[in-house]
């Protein structure tokens, strides 16, 4: 594994900017809430704004994958609103980063956010992934 402070330092940011459509609304999961944007479609920005800050100075064959988030809804954004995710790099400890999100759209913020996310080798993941699938069809052939 190489040194994340030679390459990463906290301070990193990247935005997004999403215009809120009907895919990301709560009505997918609530009728009567069918023209607010929904929890997943916020946390789907936050994780993009984060890898967005770090992922592409990694080296080759290294990717970041979510560890925890927290999301703190302000207020709500409706259908046709532009709400821009922004993530903040916090701190660094061994391979975890820390991040800090806010979101917000032209009248202040409405959402805010805390995620970490682990830095690894993307063959070891997928090595690990595929081995507790071998493991998990072993299970089920057993009488």
């Amino acid at each position: 594994m190489f040194n994340v402070k030679d390459i990463l330092q906290p301070g990193l940011t990247a935005t997004i900017k999403k215009t809120v459509e009907i895919d990301d609304t709560v009505g997918n999961m609530n009728i009567h809430l069918n023209q607010l944007l929904s929890t997943p479609a916020c946390v789907q920005a936050i994780v993009g704004a984060c890898i967005k800050a770090v992922d592409h100075f990694l080296p080759e064959g290294y990717i970041t994958v979510g560890k925890s988030i927290e999301v703190i809804h302000e207020a709500t954004s409706m259908l046709g609103v532009t709400v821009e995710f922004k993530a903040t790099l916090t701190s660094i400890e061994g391979n975890r980063l820390f991040f800090e999100i806010t979101a917000s759209d032209a009248i202040g913020v409405t959402l805010t956010a805390r995620h970490e996310r682990v830095i690894v080798n993307h063959m070891a993941l997928m090595d690990r992934a595929i081995e507790r699938v071998n493991q998990l069809n072993k299970i089920r052939e057993m009488p």
